[in-house]
């Protein structure tokens, strides 16, 4: 089953510079794979409910160009066959007045909410969704994201109660935003980035604090989130 999603953009989604902002990127591509669970029979917020909850793990987008104000948006979305019981992979793309511009992929797993620990998916769930034989990109491998030893800049932020979604952790999107803050201001504020990758580690609840680091390593942009207790919880790489 493959899901499209029409989106209107508002003032909000956009840089100064005119150029749509990362977040409101994947705030577009996850809202189409909302869709598409709706679509299946397997809503979010029902999932969640019945003690069950779908996690994503990791993100992966290449950016050939951003979306400008005044664009058509169209997302596009579906499920790849499930190669692995406990991991399953969500492929996008997004299409600006009919023309590529955006195609991405994320792993997520089913989490059992009392016990904490992945449960497999199964065929029922696999059913509903329809998976297509196709692939955003050729190697479905993400690659693995390498922890900086040393960071040149970080900032400690509190979690605000705005930032906690129906899972009582920080909505995953949220994350990019923490990172975009630790960034220096004048990568922030001219590079478009080419590439983002995601790696979630660990969640984070209503209460607690981060801190938030930074180091450019061969000319990658790395941000990584850490726990008081000093636990990576997520990283992410600019590109």
């Amino acid at each position: 089953m493959i899901v499209d999603f029409e989106y209107q953009p508002v003032l909000e989604d956009y840089k100064k510079n005119g150029g749509m902002k990362l977040g409101s990127i994947l705030k577009i591509l996850e809202n189409s794979g909302n869709k598409h669970s709706d679509k299946a029979g397997d809503a979010i917020l029902e999932g969640s409910n019945s003690g069950v909850a779908w996690v994503l793990t990791d993100w992966m987008i290449e950016l050939i160009a951003y979306p400008k104000y005044g664009d058509k948006i169209l997302a596009r979305t579906w499920s790849e066959p499930v190669k692995q019981p406990l991991v399953c992979t969500r492929d996008f793309e997004m299409y600006c007045n009919g023309q590529l511009t955006v195609k991405g992929t994320t792993k997520w797993i089913r989490l059992d909410l009392t016990t904490n620990r992945p449960c497999k998916v199964t065929e029922e769930i696999i059913a509903k969704y329809q998976p297509e034989d196709k692939c955003t990109f050729e190697d479905a491998r993400l690659p693995r994201l390498a922890t900086p030893e040393a960071f040149s800049n970080e900032i400690a932020l509190p979690i605000r109660r705005a930032d906690i979604d129906f899972n009582d952790h920080v909505h995953n999107l949220t994350y990019l935003d923490y990172a975009l803050e630790v960034l220096p201001a004048d990568i922030y504020e001219n590079r478009n980035f080419k590439k983002l990758r995601i790696s979630y580690k660990l969640a984070v609840k209503s209460g607690e604090e981060i801190v938030c680091k930074y180091a450019e390593v061969e000319g990658r942009h790395i941000c990584c989130i850490f726990g008081k207790d000093g636990n990576l919880r997520t990283q992410i790489e600019f590109d």
